[in-house]
């Protein structure tokens, strides 16, 4: 019962917060503006975050699976 009221709490609340960034867009363009860069500017940090963990990721990946080269010799 519980998780059915998560759910549609975070459907309404999901709705009234894009009905509440439109309304306050087209108040004023100067506010549509800064919405529009907000927006841009947290989709780019999250895309740079997010290519960096799958970097990172993919880098350990890499490091424990074998591959076909001789580990590299010690210096003397």
């Amino acid at each position: 019962m519980a998780e059915v009221e998560i759910q549609s709490g975070l459907y309404e609340n999901t709705v009234g917060l894009v009905e509440r960034f439109l309304e306050v867009a087209t108040t004023d363009p100067i506010a549509a503006a800064m919405l529009l860069s907000g927006a841009l500017f947290v989709t780019l940090a999250a895309g740079v975050f997010g290519v960096l963990t799958l970097g990172g990721v993919l880098s350990t990946l890499r490091r424990a699976l074998p591959s076909g080269r001789a580990p590299p010799q010690r210096a003397r």
